[in-house]
């Protein structure tokens, strides 16, 4: 782990090549070989002695590393072996379109970057890319990534406390379904009550 954490780099782990999350909710970035592309060219910004470390995700049915092989000038490493939360915990930002890692990265205090859709990436929370040039600018200044650490920690309070039930709950009957709709219901309201969510 030492090792790891003394190299200065953003960790980029990929998602399912096809997964809806990208093809429905990945905004400007359809394909996980577009956001290979994206992610090699916008590299360049990042200062000396950076790079950007990639993991494919296990479930992908084909791998893309002669694609980052392809471009040796990049600022990237292609890294499969390491343990994926290890990645997490050593780097200095996490880079996705929207995956359950940039989530489970909110619990390492790590700065997320995330390029589509996700639930969390709300100001303050996560850093929103919507462009390759937001993307470069990430990457350019990857040391002054933040976020606010009480919105965060209210943020992940609420998704673990309220948002999804206790499974235990779920199976003892003690959470059912108008539960659900009753806690989406108190959500909106205090959404629309913040003006975040119109009626």
């Amino acid at each position: 782990g030492g090792e790891l954490a003394a190299q200065p780099y953003v960790f980029c782990p990929l998602q399912v090549p096809g997964d809806s999350q990208i093809t429905v909710f990945g905004d400007w970035v359809g394909s996980v070989a577009e956001m290979i592309d994206h992610v090699v060219a916008a590299s360049a910004a990042l200062p000396e002695g950076w790079h950007v470390r990639i993991k494919e995700h296990p479930s992908a049915d084909r791998s893309f590393a002669g694609q980052i092989a392809a471009r040796p000038d990049a600022r990237v490493v292609l890294d499969n072996d390491t343990n994926t939360m290890d990645q997490v915990a050593a780097s200095r930002a996490v880079l996705t379109i929207n995956s359950s890692v940039g989530f489970e990265s909110l619990f390492f205090d790590k700065p997320v970057i995330v390029l589509g859709q996700a639930f969390y990436a709300i100001h303050g929370i996560a850093t929103a890319a919507a462009s390759r040039a937001a993307l470069e600018q990430c990457l350019a200044r990857p040391g002054a990534l933040d976020f606010d650490p009480g919105l965060r920690d209210a943020f992940m309070s609420y998704v673990t406390q309220v948002q999804f039930p206790r499974e235990d709950d779920v199976v003892a009957g003690r959470t059912d379904l108008g539960d659900l709709v009753a806690r989406d219901r108190a959500r909106d309201a205090l959404l629309a009550d913040l003006g975040v969510l119109e009626n």
